[in-house]
């Protein structure tokens, strides 16, 4: 079984956390950033698939019970804070951020994360980013599907507001060859997007 936690640098490339390591193989400075591929796992082993699926039995019909919708989606989010994961998946977790902090929690790819201090707080953290994709906005962004896409989570150390940089933003298009947003804190990279979202 593959490590469930990488370095940035060792992640598998995909999405941004390939530009992200592109970048950095070219010398542009990246906030230390940890890849997390949990998801995946943590609903199958705690089946969490069919059991999602059976609290929104009725939901969508021909038209969508509202009152039933909202029930499910926060059952939904119960389900997954209350589920557990495996005892050696958070200790690899804890042990890969030991002795650092505070981090910024965001899937590959988002802006909206979760903060925490500590690598404990960290853990929880990631269960509630996790949670958050049965929002009941999420759920209706998505649907027809039920379940949420398994996107890598970027756990990246960073203590304050991550602010677009323009001259980041030139600078990394210059090198790409292509148009890019770059967000920043304390004069490193932290996410980059195309202007057009994504």
């Amino acid at each position: 079984m593959a490590k469930p936690v990488l370095p940035l640098k060792e992640a598998p490339a995909t999405g941004e956390v390939a530009l992200l390591r592109l970048l950095e193989a070219r010398g542009q400075e990246v906030v230390p950033t940890w890849v997390v591929d949990l998801e995946a796992e943590f609903y199958r082993l705690a089946n969490l698939p069919e059991r999602i699926t059976a609290l929104f039995q009725g939901v969508f019909g021909v038209r969508i019970d509202e009152e039933r919708l909202l029930v499910a989606a926060e059952e939904a989010r119960r389900a997954v804070r209350e589920s557990y994961l495996l005892p050696e998946r958070a200790e690899a977790f804890l042990e890969a951020l030991k002795g650092r902090g505070p981090f910024l929690l965001r899937y590959a790819g988002e802006a909206e994360g979760e903060r925490a201090s500590t690598p404990q707080e960290a853990l929880f953290a990631l269960k509630r980013l996790w949670a958050r994709r049965f929002e009941v906005e999420a759920i209706l962004e998505r649907f027809p599907a039920l379940l949420p896409p398994f996107t890598p989570v970027l756990v990246q150390e960073v203590a304050g507001e991550v602010a677009e940089d323009p001259f980041l933003s030139l600078d990394l298009s210059r090198a790409l060859g292509r148009e890019v947003v770059a967000y920043a804190w304390a004069g490193k990279l932290v996410r980059v997007e195309s202007p057009h979202g994504g």
